[in-house]
């Protein structure tokens, strides 16, 4: 039977309903946890003390919490670690993953991330990926970024190529805004759009929501915990390390950080209430709003993962979710 988007998170009986389901990937037969695994930690790249070794044990307790969608790039590592690591811990277990790429992105000789849709380029990382996964199709294949020098239509037919040649079960585009989702999905149909959201930046989902309703379109959104942020784990005096490139946000400054600190202690009294972590409280909030179908939650250790897993455990009645969204400025 196919989930629609009511069934799995509107509110039933003053509760959201059980996040444990598993919910069609929009206009697909992919049934996917509400919570995904997010595996840009596990490149290494901005994220401190990565090890393969704890990679791989943070793909498989995903699997063993209940989490089946696992998002990958082609630029995820300067040499494709995220696809590797993937690679080696779903050996003899392919089949318990539902598994997300996406191609368009790469970092150069100089370590500077290219933004590339050239059908060719499209078309070379995703065989690329396929080799580095060792599997001979993904799940779901996305555009990861429009490229300014490109038509997104010709983006668009290279992904629908991709998929034609049974690289990629269905297509699927990230970081668009609505005229630009538009002309992507006339040119070739989408399963998927990837935006950014959480609890402080919502405009993205906001934008694209309409479009994604009207042709049945699943959203996967990408920093609902922002970068740890919203996790309740970095306290007010919270001190970075320098080469923490966290610290490139905004929000991580200023009086955009203060303004997250003050919703958290909010938020922090109503999560020991309900018995869970800020964490879980921010990841069922999320997925309870309109339009968000799936939660990426990035992880580079199995507690990290474990513990956003347990979210799909939480349900929250009307009053709560109301009263977390009067405290959202």
């Amino acid at each position: 039977m196919k989930l629609n988007k009511q069934d799995i998170s509107g509110e039933q009986g003053g509760q959201t309903a059980d996040l444990r389901q598993r919910i069609c990937l929009g206009d697909s037969e992919l049934l996917v946890s509400r919570v995904a695994l997010g595996c840009w930690p596990m490149s290494g790249i901005s994220s401190l003390g990565v090890t393969d070794e704890q990679s791989i044990a943070t793909i498989h307790a995903a699997l063993d919490h209940g989490i089946n969608f696992i998002d990958t790039a082609f630029s995820y590592g300067y040499d494709g670690r995220s696809d590797r690591v993937i690679g080696q811990a779903l050996r003899g277990k392919r089949e318990s993953a539902i598994i997300a790429h996406k191609v368009g992105s790469h970092w150069d000789s100089n370590r500077k991330r290219c933004i590339d849709g050239r059908p060719e380029t499209l078309l070379s990382q995703a065989q690329e990926g396929l080799k580095r996964l060792n599997v001979e199709f993904v799940d779901v294949m996305y555009l990861h970024s429009p490229d300014p020098n490109i038509p997104i239509e010709d983006s668009a037919g290279a992904i629908l190529e991709i998929c034609k040649k049974g690289w990629a079960r269905y297509a699927a585009v990230s970081n668009v805004d609505l005229i630009q989702a538009e002309k992507f999905h006339a040119a070739c149909p989408v399963v998927a759009i990837q935006p950014y959201f959480n609890m402080v930046q919502q405009d993205s989902v906001l934008g694209l929501l309409p479009m994604a309703q009207a042709n049945n379109i699943a959203m996967v959104c990408y920093w609902v915990l922002m970068k740890g942020l919203l996790s309740g784990h970095l306290l007010r005096d919270h001190k970075f390390e320098l080469k923490d490139r966290r610290l490139t946000y905004p929000i991580f400054h200023g009086e955009a950080w203060d303004r997250a600190q003050d919703l958290l202690d909010k938020i922090r009294g109503i999560a020991i209430e309900q018995n869970c972590t800020v964490a879980q409280m921010v990841l069922a909030w999320s997925l309870a709003q309109p339009g968000v179908t799936v939660a990426l939650s990035g992880a580079k250790r199995p507690d990290q993962i474990i513990e956003s897993a347990n979210a799909m455990d939480v349900k929250l009645d009307a009053d709560t979710l109301e009263q977390i969204s009067g405290w959202i400025v």
